[in-house]
């Protein structure tokens, strides 16, 4: 097996250093300068142009998943074809790919096939060979695919192979497709039984999604604190705690980094906390009061929402689409949201972008596509309109406007 670059060092990134091992990663591109020069995982950053200066033939892995479109068309633009695009790995997946022969039963087949080769099946490839086991793998063409032995697997390991593969599939063959991701999301994901006596136990309620925008006001929040409204905070919120009596009585966090960087600090907080759950388990947050949740992708500009969080909750590019369908699940029927501002030209990680100072302007936090957001929160507000509830924006300014508006005082009136 060779090495490796990967591109985008994201939270998938991390799990997929543990996944493809340290020992078979060169470096991590990424095009944020403010990373480059740094370490993930104890693996050097570097930038796309120092890559090309090493006109290296090894081939690439996309680990970021919501932009690797665009990392995938910048490859193309620099004559680069060489790339993967890896499966999302950080809200869990198979420990090695040892784990996939096992869960598959892959040694029990003569021969198994797969539509390209791809780093995911060079590794499978090599730990047969280092094993002597008697499976052999082999590579499909595309002139090649109707011409396998029955009941051979054709195993798939990302949503692009699954698309190529429908293309020139024959209906009338009988094929064994084994979709890695779709067998581990059915049969080994995570569930957390715990939180199914959450179901609609606010029925007919509303409640407040609180952002962390610039435009969030400490009286908006008091105001919410003296009509005892049901409110969500998210993240950093807890920042504003030394300015107000408010507190929220739901906390959701998806960033492993701000997870990572402040779990003392989000341990130590009351109320209900939703977290996603990660790759590898955070030990100081095992208490009775944080629920683990499983967090579900999705192909980027095709948003999905979820009625059902025991299933899972789909991300959405912010915390606040993750927090809309928590609250969809608790059966409120008004979710209102203040405080989501989704400015566009200003970054997540820069001064002004919430309603606090940056803590550490050296931190560098999972950033998300503003609008990328903002179609899945548009998304939300028709999906949640057609099953008969009401999500609606009161936030004071900002640029979210593709969810109707509403006048946070009127709500007191």
């Amino acid at each position: 097996m060779g090495k490796y670059y990967l591109f985008g060092a994201g939270i998938n990134c991390i799990a997929a250093i543990q996944f493809f091992k340290r020992k078979n990663i060169i470096a991590v591109i990424d095009n944020d300068e403010r990373k480059q020069g740094k370490y993930i995982e104890e693996i050097p950053i570097i930038s796309l142009k120092q890559y090309l200066e090493k006109a290296n033939e090894e081939q690439i892995i996309i680990t970021g998943f919501m932009d690797k479109m665009s990392i995938s068309n910048c490859l193309k633009e620099k004559g680069i074809l060489h790339f993967y695009y890896c499966p999302y790995m950080q809200t869990g997946f198979y420990r090695d790919c040892d784990d996939i022969i096992f869960k598959l039963e892959l040694k029990k087949y003569k021969t198994i096939y797969f539509y390209t080769k791809n780093p995911i099946a060079e590794m499978i490839e090599e730990s047969f060979k280092e094993k002597q086991e008697k499976t052999v793998v082999g590579y499909l063409e595309r002139n090649e695919i109707n011409n396998i032995e029955k009941n051979m697997p054709i195993v798939i390991t990302n949503q692009e192979e699954s698309t190529k593969l429908q293309e020139i599939l024959d209906v009338n063959h009988n094929y064994l497709i084994m979709d890695i991701n779709e067998i581990y999301e059915k049969e080994y994901g995570f569930k957390n039984e715990r939180i199914l006596k959450f179901r609609d136990i606010h029925k007919e309620r509303r409640c407040f999604v609180i952002g962390n925008g610039p435009s969030l006001r400490y009286s908006d929040l008091d105001i919410l604190h003296n009509n005892g409204e049901i409110c969500f905070g998210v993240n950093r919120i807890y920042l504003a705690y030394e300015y107000t009596h408010w507190r929220p009585d739901y906390y959701v966090a998806v960033d492993y980094n701000v997870v990572q960087h402040d779990r003392s600090r989000i341990a130590e907080m009351e109320g209900i906390k939703f977290i996603r759950h990660f790759y590898k388990e955070i030990e100081e947050l095992k208490e009775k009061n944080i629920y683990e949740f499983k967090g579900l992708s999705y192909q980027p500009g095709n948003p999905q929402f979820s009625i059902d969080m025991y299933q899972g909750i789909y991300m959405g590019s912010t915390v606040v689409y993750d927090a809309i369908q928590i609250a969809f699940y608790m059966g409120f029927r008004e979710i209102y949201l203040l405080g989501v501002d989704m400015t566009s030209g200003i970054r997540c990680e820069e001064e002004g972008s919430h309603f606090y100072k940056i803590p550490d302007k050296k931190e560098v936090l999972g950033l998300g596509n503003i609008l990328e957001a903002r179609q899945c929160l548009a998304y939300a507000g028709k999906k949640i309109d057609e099953l008969g509830k009401k999500l609606r924006n009161a936030t004071r300014g900002g640029e979210l406007n593709e969810v109707t508006r509403v006048e946070f005082d009127q709500l007191f009136e």
